[in-house]
């Protein structure tokens, strides 16, 4: 208490005896003062520094431990031993869709980073940082006579920091071991430890490899960590192959020293909402709010541009640009509020959001640990997304999910989606969206287990024909009815529609052109459920909760946290109209197999995964082929597709269409029949020689599908059935003719197309 007193006292007293005016007289009139005060910080900063860099000991600061007692590990800063994001790229190898990370960090080789950059740090946090030997005992020696001429109250010097760059990386460095470092606590024992680690950095690395560190490690402001990362955000550019202006690396310098508030994005508040209901005080009180908001905003963002000039004056005065290049480039006064340099690019892309996620997965699956995917290793993985088709999928899912709950009214249950695209000769996933927003809605459709109804039966006729059926076979159209699960008479029906096939034996190939129920059950009939589902395995497709397997029913990729419950596709005749569920990703992979001559690949998302310094770690093996069905039965499949798109289901979503395209479309009762009788899903898969996409839409919780206007506008029907040809398929030639506007037409080979028109010529009026 008594020396709490005394200090007060002392305080006061020299307060008292040093007030402003007196001061700045004194000085004024003898100059010498400031400088003898000056130099005698000087010397006693500098006596301890001395001492220290020759004795390697401070007395009452302790051994250089964290705050468990163990040394510090100087070795961290060469392992570039720190918080590190894993990237994963399109098929390019150079578009980023997905960062898995704690801290977005994308760390740079002293060699990678710009020059220009380098220089608007040094000359804006440590001009003579090349020079001195892990401290600056100038920049200390002026920021303590400032800082303690501030604390008495008087403002002749400004209060400053004296961190330098090495200070700042030691801070950074060993935050996690030593909490000082990181609550950045305002005392000399933490001020000492710091400047002592900045030395032993100094003594241990080159300066390039200290600013390497330097520029990698801290927070630029909206989730970006190092230079790298703030580039990409606030410019647009990858800093190792775009260069960066010197306005762009003077505002990178700014944000190292305060990221908030010079961060270069002016964030306008947001316009309220003055409601008629409301009181006349009420709307002047909003208005005065937001005006006032935006009138604090507008000032931070013009303080933030004065730092920007204030750093290139500082990179003029230390020689590394010219007076006329610092003119040039300082930012203007009637300049608009957001510089013209920044161009906002989101880190982390929500249209790539459900196809990175399934990556991570698989590489989960695969071995690798999840504190190495986001936190440590850095990882750079290529995969088989193509960023433009999976933009064009993306964006035409999203907007016809937009229509189409335009008329739901429990928006608790809306509409959604997924969508899976596949190229056929590699079996790489090139699209995949499992919703209509990841952010908003995580949960992953494309994986999901729903009925796929109709979209099932290719399968059964595929049997079929392996079972030896022809084109000439012919199959009975007749109703049918049985005895099912707890004695319950089923009655299944064919799909309502107004130019039914009619009654009696109808060829075969018109069962999947026409998707007819009744005549597809009783061939399901004749050849055996258990044929029919071997098959279905045989291509890949088990319907099983989260987990893809091979022909063979070898487990090839699980999702975190999944058993193998043994469940799957059901072989009882319900099936095969779709009553087993199954989900999008091996349904489409399925039919990869129709448009590649019956052989199987596995579904592929990965390429290839690298270290951070681009050192192979894995790559995907090539695949060896299965044969799962026949080349002709995948040649009559073909054939059957590409009828659908003529005389079909699918006849009107592709009337017309460039692009050939084979087509089966899909339509599932709704499993909820208290919420009354109708489709629950509907579905399309379509292919063309190298690219098979399949697309299903329903609520999430099922109820049918009741969207009366747009069926209108559609089919110029309120009282239209929904079908997967209706709605799913429109969407489908959407996305068609805008991934083939730019890319070159291709066509079935000339025995399909061949086959096709003597199908088509022998087609009977009365099916079509």
């Amino acid at each position: 208490m008594a020396i709490a007193k005394n200090s007060n006292f002392w305080k006061a007293f020299l307060r008292k005896r040093l007030q402003k005016d007196y001061w700045v007289i004194l000085v004024k009139r003898r100059p010498w003062v400031k400088w003898a005060l000056l130099l005698f910080l000087l010397f006693i900063a500098g006596s301890y520094y001395s001492f220290y860099y020759y004795t390697g000991n401070i007395p009452l600061i302790g051994d250089l431990n964290g705050d468990n007692g163990k040394p510090l590990d100087f070795s961290k800063l060469a392992r570039s031993d720190f918080k590190k994001a894993s990237y994963a790229y399109a098929n390019d190898g150079k578009t980023i869709i997905g960062v898995f990370n704690d801290d977005i960090r994308d760390p740079l080789r002293a060699k990678e980073i710009p020059t220009v950059v380098k220089n608007a740090f040094i000359a804006a946090e440590d001009q003579r940082f090349y020079s001195h030997s892990g401290i600056d005992p100038w920049a200390i020696g002026r920021a303590a006579v400032g800082n303690l001429l501030f604390k008495l109250g008087i403002e002749y010097w400004t209060k400053s920091g004296a961190s330098g760059i090495n200070q700042q990386i030691a801070r950074r460095l060993f935050e996690e071991e030593v909490a000082d470092f990181r609550n950045r606590a305002p005392t000399l024992k933490r001020k000492i430890k710091e400047a002592r680690v900045a030395i032993r950095l100094d003594r241990m690395y080159p300066k390039e490899k200290i600013l390497e560190g330097a520029l990698n490690l801290p927070w630029l402001g909206n989730g970006a960590y190092g230079v790298a990362e703030a580039a990409r955000l606030y410019f647009g550019k990858n800093i190792r192959t775009e260069s960066i202006s010197l306005r762009e690396a003077a505002i990178l310098a700014s944000l190292n020293k305060y990221p908030s508030k010079y961060s270069p994005i002016f964030k306008k508040p947001e316009e309220p909402y003055l409601s008629p209901k409301i009181t006349e005080k009420e709307r002047n009180e909003l208005k005065t709010k937001y005006e006032t908001e935006l009138a604090i905003e507008s000032a931070r963002l013009i303080q933030a541009t004065e730092h920007y000039n204030w750093v290139l004056k500082r990179m003029e005065k230390e020689g590394f640009i010219s007076r006329s290049e610092y003119l040039e480039t300082s930012f203007k006064k009637d300049e608009p509020l957001q510089p013209k340099v920044v161009k906002l690019t989101p880190l982390k892309n929500p249209e790539f959001g459900y196809g990175t996620r399934l990556v991570k997965e698989m590489l989960l699956y695969g071995g690798y640990k999840d504190a190495d995917i986001t936190t440590y290793s850095g990882f750079r993985i290529k995969t088989c997304i193509d960023a433009g088709i999976q933009k064009i999928v993306n964006e035409e899912l999203g907007r016809r999910l937009a229509e189409l709950n335009e008329e739901v009214e429990d928006r608790t249950n809306p509409i959604d989606g997924s969508a899976v695209m596949i190229e056929v000769k590699t079996g790489c996933v090139v699209a995949l969206v499992g919703g209509h927003d990841y952010a908003k809605t995580p949960y992953d459709r494309a994986m999901a287990l729903r009925s796929v109804g109709s979209a099932y039966k290719p399968f059964v006729y595929a049997t079929a024909f392996e079972e030896g059926k022809t084109f000439d076979d012919t199959i009975n159209n007749y109703s049918l009815r049985m005895r099912g699960a707890k004695g319950k008479i089923w009655a299944p029906q064919n799909f309502r529609e107004d130019n039914p096939v009619p009654l009696g034996s109808i060829p075969i190939y018109v069962g999947q052109i026409r998707s007819v129920n009744l005549p597809t059950l009783r061939l399901a009939m004749e050849i055996g459920m258990e044929k029919i589902v071997d098959t279905t395995h045989r291509m890949g497709v088990w319907g099983v909760r989260g987990i893809i397997k091979d022909p063979q029913g070898k487990i090839i990729f699980r999702m975190p946290g999944v058993k193998d419950t043994g469940d799957g596709i059901i072989p009882l005749l319900p099936t095969a109209i779709g009553a087993s569920d199954l989900n999008l990703l091996e349904l489409v992979n399925a039919y990869a197999v129709f448009f590649r001559g019956g052989l199987y690949l596995p579904p592929k998302l990965i390429l290839e995964v690298k270290d951070q310094n681009g050192k192979l770690l894995e790559q995907a093996p090539k695949p060896k082929p299965f044969r799962s069905i026949s080349e002709e039965t995948a040649l009559k499949e073909q054939i059957l597709m590409r009828a659908t798109t003529k005389v079909g289901t699918a006849k009107i979503s592709m009337r017309g269409i460039e692009q050939q395209v084979g087509c089966k479309t899909g339509t599932s009762n709704n499993p909820n029949e208290e919420l009354g009788d109708g489709p629950g899903d509907v579905s399309t898969v379509c292919g063309t020689p190298e690219l098979v996409m399949g697309i299903r839409i329903g609520h999430d919780m099922p109820r049918p599908i009741v969207i009366p206007r747009y069926m209108k506008k559609i089919s110029g029907r309120a009282d239209m059935q929904v079908s997967g040809g209706w709605v799913a398929g429109p969407l489908t030639r959407k996305i068609w003719d805008r991934v083939y506007a730019k890319r070159p037409k291709v066509e079935f080979s000339q025995k399909v197309e061949t086959r096709l028109q003597e199908l088509l010529s022998n087609y009977p009026d009365r099916y079509k």
